[in-house]
């Protein structure tokens, strides 16, 4: 999963420090922002997740090197989830959601969901969210 956004620049003089808002999230804008998915990364058999990628940048082939070795690629979205899951960039060309599943090898269950969606929603440019969010509009 790829994941942008300031936190590593706390410690530079404030004029040089980075903010997501303002400095990086301009930067990588979907020009023609919708929610459709464009393909996903199903690592529900190996960790109970599965990704799905929304922004232009993600082409079969990105798709399928961010995918190699770690789940297996589809042209389709992930199953639904009834956890919810990490929206991360939401609107930028990088848009992508990694689900949580309570199946698979490592089920996400109980308190489990509630940590990480503290963990997600604690990221600069995430957000926790269910499937019903992506039929809203950006």
């Amino acid at each position: 999963m790829i994941l942008i956004g300031g936190g590593c620049t706390d410690d530079l003089p404030e004029d040089q420090q980075i903010d997501y808002e303002e400095d990086v999230k301009p930067l990588i804008e979907e020009t023609f922002a919708n929610n459709a998915v464009v393909g996903s990364c199903n690592m529900i058999d190996s960790g109970s997740h599965c990704e799905d990628y929304i922004g232009s940048y993600w082409t079969p082939e990105t798709m399928k090197l961010q995918c190699e070795g770690v789940g297996v690629w589809s042209p389709n979205s992930c199953p639904y989830s009834e956890n919810g899951g990490c929206r991360v960039t939401a609107g930028t060309i990088i848009d992508n959601v990694l689900w949580s599943y309570p199946y698979g090898s490592d089920p996400i269950i109980g308190e489990s969901i509630v940590y990480e969606s503290m963990a997600c929603n604690a990221i600069i440019g995430a957000q926790w969210i269910m499937p019903e969010d992506l039929l809203e509009s950006n």
